[in-house]
């Protein structure tokens, strides 16, 4: 894991240093599994930022409903008009094993319903000495949607009040969801989800700092 932090790392300073500030995503597909890469910039100080993640994980753990006001906004996630509409129920975070367990509707528009589809996942922050804060979520176990998946947001300072962060999300589907998400449709379902929750915490931090101003 170690080793693949250090890419993460070392990727993420040479696209600065070579692309600017312009945001980038991609995602690589290999043997049933999708990996998104994306990477944007947040113009805030460490501490809003700290703050920030820490509201992400606690929300998570002990609200996640209200994740859907800001962290899931504008995800589509209810929309009638998406390909997949995913609708929370329920959520119960453990708090000695530091598992949440989540409980959703999943709906394929026109075609058929999923109800009460189980989810586990644990997600955690971790500081490094460098500065650097990570939110890493990890599906352990779903009853239907995923195998598994992974997804570690990597902020990284670029100096006192500018920020790198590098989205890394990898997903294998469950098996129908395996044959329904086609290279084409994970754009139009995920990879687009995936880019726009990274900006919904840069709004965040960008919206508590011009607070912080006034």
């Amino acid at each position: 894991m170690k080793y693949f932090f250090c890419f993460i790392v070392l990727w993420a300073f040479s696209f600065s240093l070579f692309a600017g500030e312009i945001d980038s995503i991609s995602t690589v597909y290999k043997n049933g599994r999708f990996q998104t890469y994306y990477r944007n910039t947040i113009i805030s100080n460490n501490k809003i930022t700290s703050d920030v993640t820490d509201y992400l994980v606690s929300d998570f753990h002990h609200a996640p409903g209200h994740l859907f006001a800001w962290a899931l906004k504008d995800l589509g996630l209810k929309n009638k008009k998406n390909e997949l509409i995913i609708i929370f129920k329920d959520s119960h975070y453990n708090t000695q094993t530091g598992i949440a367990h989540g409980v959703f509707d999943i709906v394929v528009p026109g075609f058929i319903t999923f109800h009460d589809v189980k989810v586990n996942a644990i997600v955690t922050k971790i500081s490094y000495p460098s500065g650097i804060n990570e939110v890493r979520a990890n599906i352990i176990y779903s009853s239907l949607l995923l195998k598994n998946a992974i997804g570690s947001f990597y902020f990284i300072p670029l100096d006192h009040y500018k920020f790198r962060v590098v989205t890394n999300v990898e997903i294998n589907f469950g098996w129908f969801f395996n044959l329904f998400i086609t290279q084409k449709r994970y754009k139009s379902i995920v990879e687009w989800r995936i880019k726009k929750f990274a900006e919904n915490i840069r709004d965040e931090c960008e919206r508590r700092d011009k607070f912080e101003l006034k």
